[in-house]
């Protein structure tokens, strides 16, 4: 059985509500158990629930604010490829803006599978430490 298109994005709002929530439990409960992210890609992918609760945790302990949203999604298959903006504040009160695209792959249980995350960290690093 195959999700439908209204389940899918019913699964990337609930990814993105992590992400703005800022709660490492919400994100990994979006994946399963042997999911693999690359965020960013090009960046060691991570595998699993213990790397990617250390992923989310990691960008958690840098920021105190996020607000991120999904703009656009197209549905093909049991993947979604989504363009994103986000908005964060960093603990030393920078602003941060990033924009990119996300492919998400899901299984019939509506968790993702696999994730390939595109944006400029570089940027976004940048503007942290400006």
């Amino acid at each position: 059985m195959s999700l439908s298109p209204e389940q899918m994005r019913d699964a990337i709002d609930r990814y993105f509500v992590a992400w703005s929530s800022l709660d490492p439990s919400a994100y990994v409960a979006c994946f399963t158990d042997n999911a693999v992210v690359h965020d960013p890609y090009g960046s060691t992918p991570r595998q699993g629930a213990n790397a990617l609760r250390d992923f989310f945790g990691g960008i958690a302990h840098a920021v105190q604010e996020v607000r991120v949203q999904a703009d656009s999604l197209y549905v093909a298959g049991n993947r979604v490829a989504v363009t994103f903006r986000g908005k964060a504040i960093g603990k030393n009160l920078k602003p941060v803006e990033v924009a990119g695209i996300d492919v998400f792959e899901f299984n019939a249980a509506g968790r993702i599978t696999a994730l390939w995350s595109y944006w400029d960290s570089g940027a976004v690093l940048a503007q942290l430490r400006q």
